[in-house]
């Protein structure tokens, strides 16, 4: 299991929560207190958490805050795993999705009728949200962007001056080319997520991880405004 998280800018690590590299990415953000992650993984995902944790010479006590972009399992399939390890931690999310992974709230639905009941129905880890973010606001030095469209409460995180986007799933890369939503097939309102795609398209950024496929550098933004011209929804 390689432990060691992927430096992307100072105070900014990206680290493979699942095996197979780029598959599921989250974010460790220093601070002058600890840590900051974004999104846990799956339940799978805890023990290499904390062996990225470990390998930037911190332990449990350091990991302050857990900030959680969406409510999909493979986000937050980690918290419960996490919240034993390390208890203190505060957990924000914004008021919709906190509805949710709090238990409070059904999951959304996929727009996909095939696949509807079963996200309808899908059971969730839950947790109680400590810190309710809205848009504008900061999370360890990046700025909380509204993306709705994957999840009707999904947001993405930009950090300005060096231009370090986490787009979460308003854009991903598991089959072979940048999709917007990820996958059509799973986002609550694919019109939406193209909403938020193009949205995301006016920001300065620079660097782009996303949570599916790998990081983008040189031509990140070129590269999702193909994205969204292939777009057909």
């Amino acid at each position: 299991m390689s432990a060691r998280p992927e430096s992307i800018a100072p105070g900014v690590y990206r680290m493979d929560a699942f095996a197979l590299p780029n598959t599921i990415s989250v974010l460790l953000l220093e601070n002058d207190d600890g840590w900051t992650l974004v999104d846990t993984g799956v339940a799978g995902s805890v023990e290499r958490i904390k062996a990225a944790i470990t390998a930037l010479g911190s332990g449990q006590e350091d990991l302050k805050r857990i900030f959680l972009t969406h409510h999909h399992v493979d986000h937050i399939g980690g918290l419960p795993g996490l919240l034993e390890w390390a208890p203190q931690v505060e957990i924000g999310a914004t008021a919709y999705e906190a509805e949710i992974v709090s238990g409070r709230r059904p999951p959304d639905s996929a727009s996909n009728p095939l696949l509807r009941p079963a996200t309808s129905r899908a059971k969730l880890p839950t947790a109680s949200v400590t810190k309710i973010l809205h848009e504008g606001d900061l999370v360890s030095g990046f700025r909380v962007i509204s993306t709705p469209g994957h999840t009707l409460g999904h947001v993405s995180l930009l950090r300005e001056g060096d231009g370090v986007l986490f787009t979460g799933d308003a854009f991903g890369a598991l089959v072979r080319k940048v999709n917007v939503g990820g996958v059509k097939a799973v986002c609550a309102d694919p019109k939406e997520a193209r909403r938020s795609a193009e949205k995301l398209l006016a920001e300065d950024f620079a660097t782009v991880v996303m949570t599916h496929g790998p990081m983008l550098h040189s031509g990140a933004k070129r590269t999702l405004r193909e994205a969204v011209s292939r777009c057909r929804y």
